[in-house]
């Protein structure tokens, strides 16, 4: 990037030459509806917590293309009659449709704070602008449940893995050595002959129709109910088999030595019955438990996450700055309103959108640090009840304050007449570089996407707009759209 004769062009790269051509950043179109579709447009019922990124499309229609007017990234919302419009986002405009800006699918909370064009009485606007201010309420105490929970959720893990500590010293301990049999696996006695009555040898247990119970019981009452570690070692002296083989011992041993309750003997013919569990007769008393309670840390209870606001999540977000608000304002109250919204909570990034009676307020703006992004920059755009807004001049009187602004389409319709909204503001008094800077580097700053894109600087993308004459000129045609450096649009 450079004047002619300060870049040094590498070896075979691909040479595009417009003798009389004008050369810009890409441009980004700072509200747009493009991409969306009726339904969305018009759905009332989208809250703070609803990503338009979802509901995002291809409709195969003229307003798709907003790379062929050099339009190389655009911020995505809808103007619905609610007072939530969901949250916008960032999308790159491409040849062959667009592609979500990573990290910026979520870049907005659209709030409406006005009653349109219609008009409305000054209390049905005040009760509108209370609602707004309704969202924000409760925010510290569910912040506060979210903390709880954070810190509850630390504590189950110190407290989870001094639960596992104990119990796997504890197990450690009770090993040891003369616990094992006194037979070793690895060198087992052969096993003794058991005599029968008639001082034969013992046959196997004899399964239905007469031939080898298998691994059955002995339903005869010919094999022996004891366990003979030395009768079951394995012959073999592998040393593999004999660590299985004792750790299956051990297990058997223990068993036997806590063998488990056995149903309580039948009483005499005619006699009651003892309860199950309960003491046997004449016993007097009830049954001891005979396992023993250890000392030790108890297992801590999974703490119960407290309920998910995704309208709560979002507030949130606005607040700490990751999200910013743009709210729909018009009229001064309005606009006022939106302020003191601003101030209440503390909101780092406020864009006023349609703000047509800011320009008595730009100071204020100036000074909160809140933006403006306006559209509907055409002569007698707006409806006798604006009369005394004059729009035109606004981006002037908010360049004189100091108020950042951006210039919109508001519509994908109007996507290749975005410069000539700002060349309308340029003939109103706005200098040129700065309605340029309101069609690339501002709303990139607003968008939070400035270290990408936004000016033609070593380090951002290439996203470059060439035109055949300058771009406020009514009959500039654009030449050749780049993104990221790849040939997106050029004209025939």
């Amino acid at each position: 990037v450079g004047p002619r004769g300060s870049v040094e062009i590498p070896e075979g790269a691909t040479v595009r030459s417009f003798p009389t051509g004008h050369v810009y950043p890409g441009l980004i179109d700072a509200q747009t509806d493009a991409y969306t579709d009726n339904n969305l447009r018009a759905d009332g019922s989208l809250d703070a917590g609803t990503p338009l990124a979802l509901d995002l499309q291809l409709r195969n229609t003229s307003d798709d293309r907003l790379i062929e007017a050099g339009i190389t990234t655009a911020y995505i919302a809808v103007r619905s009659g609610g007072a939530q419009r969901g949250q916008g986002a960032v999308v790159r405009p491409t040849a062959a449709g667009f592609e979500l800006w990573p990290s910026q699918e979520r870049n907005a909370v659209q709030l409406r704070m006005t009653q349109g064009p219609q008009p409305s009485h000054a209390l049905v606007r005040q009760q509108q602008l209370d609602g707004m201010a309704n969202l924000f309420d409760g925010l510290d105490d569910y912040q506060k449940a979210a903390d709880e929970h954070a810190k509850a959720l630390t504590k189950y893990q110190k407290d989870f893995e001094d639960y596992l500590a104990f119990h796997k010293k504890k197990k450690d301990g009770d090993k040891k050595e003369g616990d094992k049999p006194a037979t070793s696996p690895t060198a087992p006695a052969a096993p003794a002959k058991a005599e029968d009555g008639q001082g034969g040898e013992r046959r196997r247990p004899v399964g239905p129709g007469g031939g080898p119970g298998g691994g059955r019981r002995n339903q005869g009452g010919g094999q022996s109910s004891a366990f003979d570690p030395a009768a079951a070692a394995p012959l073999a002296a592998d040393p593999t088999e004999a660590a299985q083989f004792e750790a299956v011992v051990d297990a058997l041993l223990a068993l036997a030595q806590d063998p488990p309750k056995q149903d309580p003997p039948r009483p005499p013919t005619g006699g009651p019955a003892p309860a199950q569990g309960g003491p046997a007769p004449g016993t007097g008393g009830e049954k001891k438990d005979e396992a023993k309670t250890e000392d030790g840390p108890k297992r801590p209870t999974y703490p119960k996450a407290p309920p998910t606001d995704p309208v709560k999540e979002a507030l949130l977000r606005v607040r700490d700055g990751s999200l910013a608000l743009r709210v729909e304002a018009h009229r001064p109250d309005e606009i006022r309103a939106a302020l003191a919204l601003q101030q209440k909570y503390q909101l780092p990034r406020l864009v006023i959108e349609q703000a047509y009676g800011a320009a008595p307020l730009a100071g204020a703006l100036a000074q909160n640090g809140a933006a403006v992004v306006l559209t509907e920059l055409w002569p007698g755009s707006l409806p006798k009840i604006y009369g005394d807004f004059d729009v035109l001049a606004l981006p002037q009187a908010l360049a004189n304050a100091g108020v950042p602004f951006a210039i919109a389409s508001g519509s994908a319709r109007r996507a290749a007449a975005l410069p000539l909204c700002a060349a309308a503001a340029v003939g109103r008094g706005l200098d040129a570089d700065a309605a340029l800077r309101a069609l690339t580097l501002t709303p990139a700053e607003l968008l939070g996407i400035q270290k990408d894109t936004g000016s033609l600087q070593v380090g951002k993308f290439a996203d470059v707009l060439v035109t055949d004459r300058p771009l406020f000129a009514s009959d500039c045609r654009v030449r050749l759209v780049l993104s990221k450096g790849k040939t997106q649009f050029e004209a025939p």
